[in-house]
C-alpha cells in the first residue's frame, strides 16, 4: 500500500507492521483487525505507532477470545490436524464468521462504495468486536 497508489484500502489482520508509515501520514482507508495482544498500550506496539499516522478513514477492532492463529485457517482445521483449541477461546466457526463479516464490510464499503453501518459502532450481534483504541486500552 505504501509503494503502490493503486491499492485503495488495506487491512492488517493481527500482524506486526514492519513497513513504516511516513511521518507525514497516510490517507487511504485502513483497518486493524486482531486479537487482544493488539490493544492500545499492549505488547504489540506497532498499531499504536501507526494509528497516529493514519488520517484517512480508519478502524481498529479487537476480537475478544481470539489469538494470533485465529486469523488463519488453523482453527477450522484443528480437529483434522489434531490440534486442541486454547481454553476459553472463541469457537473456530465464530472466529471465522467475525473475521469474514468485518473484512467483507470493510471491502464493500471502500471498494464497492456500499454503506456499512457495522463499521460505525459496536454491534450487539457481534459483542466480541471492540472498537479501539479507547474501548480496549491496556490496563
Amino acid at each position: 500500500m505504501l509503494e503502490d497508489p493503486r491499492v485503495r484500502a488495506g487491512i492488517d489482520m493481527d500482524g506486526t507492521a514492519y513497513a513504516r508509515i511516513p511521518k507525514s501520514g497516510f490517507s487511504r482507508p485502513f483497518m486493524f483487525l486482531g486479537s487482544a495482544q493488539h490493544v492500545s498500550g499492549g505488547p504489540a506496539p506497532t498499531w499504536d505507532r501507526d494509528w497516529k499516522l493514519l488520517y484517512g478513514w480508519k478502524r481498529w477492532i479487537v476480537l475478544t477470545g481470539t489469538e494470533h492463529q485465529s486469523f488463519t485457517d488453523t482453527p477450522l482445521l484443528s480437529d483434522a490436524l489434531g490440534i486442541k483449541p486454547l481454553p476459553g477461546g472463541l469457537p473456530a466457526a465464530r472466529t471465522a464468521e467475525l473475521t469474514r463479516t468485518y473484512v467483507a464490510a470493510f471491502l464493500d464499503h471502500h471498494l464497492k462504495s456500499q454503506r456499512q453501518p457495522l463499521l460505525d459502532k459496536p454491534s450487539s450481534r457481534y459483542p466480541e468486536a471492540k472498537f479501539c483504541p479507547a474501548a480496549c486500552a491496556h490496563s
